[in-house]
């Protein structure tokens, strides 16, 4: 199976930017025009996705591009986010981000266990205490001692 080449991605992302910004204009808010409103992160992600996809076509070909991509790591690295996905429920947040995390910076060449897995709890603990206590975002406990 051949794979679109770099022209033919830059204009699917072109196309996924306009069907984002498209997608944002149907949000419907109360807030009327407010500038931190429910279409405001949709038409940032939107606006990024454009600007990024029009500086993909427009930079010129490089040889690099070209060669052959080893899709290991890259298909390796979904995996991990589809397991996340299906353990952040039953396990939660902090127990599944710090499995993680781990697990990825081993895929993409990290070679320090105890480096990865402290960091892999440390950034499950402060996420999950910044966003539920002080944002107001309920993630899934799971197993998390913290309430």
């Amino acid at each position: 199976m051949t794979l679109p080449g770099p022209r033919a991605w830059g204009v699917i992302l072109l196309a996924v930017a306009i069907a984002v910004l498209a997608a944002t204009t149907a949000i419907r808010s109360q807030e009327g025009y407010a500038a931190t409103g429910p279409r405001f992160v949709p038409l940032l992600v939107g606006a990024a996705l454009l600007v990024l996809s029009i500086l993909y076509l427009a930079r010129p070909g490089d040889e690099v591009a070209d060669r052959a991509t080893d899709w290991g790591r890259p298909a390796a690295v979904v995996v991990g986010l589809i397991g996340y996905v299906l353990l952040l429920e039953p396990l939660g947040y902090v127990v599944a981000t710090a499995l993680f995390c781990p697990a990825v910076a081993r895929v993409l060449g990290s070679r320090s266990t105890l480096r990865d897995v402290v960091a892999g709890v440390a950034l499950g603990l402060v996420l999950y205490v910044g966003f539920t206590e002080f944002l107001g975002v309920d993630l899934p406990p799971g197993l998390t001692p913290i309430t």
